[in-house]
């Protein structure tokens, strides 16, 4: 018996709870993520749904989780949907090397591992880009190996350079390309400060680790299947070139910043530009979120000429 997705997706849109909506909504608007994939999706619901004809979110968040697990943040070595063929309609075959692009990376994990504070970590990096510290370069070597083997293969979503430069090199450059990229779940859990890294890399590293492992592609394009079933998340209409970030400053939220992503590359020290720490909450909540979601769609639908894109929160919430 088949499970009528849209149907529940449009009831959970008309939800009183406006993160309810706004994730039902990142669904209902997606055009990429193909129905190979959402037939995977609906596979897994059939099996946490007890009742198929009133499956709910708590059904629906178990599947989104196992999904998650076994399609997106998979093993290393493995490959997650978004590069193999059942995401070929979203895949972005012409990337080209000689584009930088830029990740926030949290280093809570491979802090914690490694015994280091930020501070230690930071002093160890300035001994080694010294070049006469032999005993800080081997241990440098050994936090990046460290940290590649802790990381899964999940697919990474990124931004160009050149598109942020201005908040890359902002003294308050975590906070400030943590709004400009939507990282809207940073800082977590219950508003504690986590420790980040700015990467920056070429497409080229992308391109070739694709080559030596033999996946099928480097770059595609971001789906709500590829981890993006959170408010902060908005799907783009086919006809735009890229993701597009939101803002997490509502009256920002017009500022399409695009958005892609690469399969994973072995992080090294010439990838890493600076520590910092994200520290402060956004504001994207409540009301606030209706504002900046709405503002986003205005954007991408005058942007694409796609009056008939989306529907608008406000009104709904």
């Amino acid at each position: 018996m088949a499970i009528d997705i849209k149907k529940f997706l449009q009831l959970q849109s008309r939800s009183a709870d406006v993160v309810d909506c706004a994730v039902a909504d990142n669904c209902r608007f997606d055009e990429r993520a193909g129905t190979d994939r959402w037939r995977k999706f609906e596979d897994l619901l059939k099996k946490f749904a007890v009742d198929l004809d009133a499956i709910d979110w708590a059904d629906w968040g178990e599947a989104h989780k196992t999904y998650v697990e076994s399609c997106c943040s998979v093993p290393t070595g493995s490959v997650p949907d978004a590069f193999l063929d059942i995401n070929s309609a979203a895949w972005l075959p012409r990337a080209v090397g000689g584009q930088p692009v830029v990740r926030i990376e949290e280093l809570t994990r491979p802090l914690k591992e490694s015994g280091l504070t930020s501070a230690e970590f930071n002093d160890l990096l300035a001994r080694h880009d010294s070049g006469r510290d032999a005993d800080a370069r081997n241990a440098v070597t050994a936090f990046f190996d460290a940290w590649n083997r802790m990381r899964d293969s999940r697919p990474a979503f990124c931004a160009f350079k050149d598109e942020v430069r201005d908040e890359a090199d902002d003294p308050d450059w975590p906070h400030a390309l943590r709004d400009r990229l939507g990282l809207g779940h940073y800082p977590q859990p219950r508003g504690a400060a986590i420790d980040v890294a700015l990467m920056v890399y070429d497409l080229s590293d992308a391109i070739d680790q694709q080559k030596a492992s033999g996946i099928p592609v480097a770059c595609a394009l971001p789906t709500v299947l590829d981890g993006g079933m959170h408010q902060f998340f908005f799907p783009v209409p086919r006809e735009h070139p890229f993701g597009a970030t939101v803002h997490l400053a509502p009256d920002k939220a017009d500022i399409l910043t695009a958005e892609l992503l690469h399969c994973r590359i072995n992080y090294r020290r010439k990838h890493l530009v600076k520590l910092g720490r994200i520290e402060r909450p956004h504001g994207v909540h409540g009301p606030a979120l209706i504002e900046a979601r709405d503002l986003h769609l205005l954007s991408l639908q005058i942007e694409c000429n796609r009056a008939d894109f989306g529907e608008p929160l406000k009104g709904r919430v």
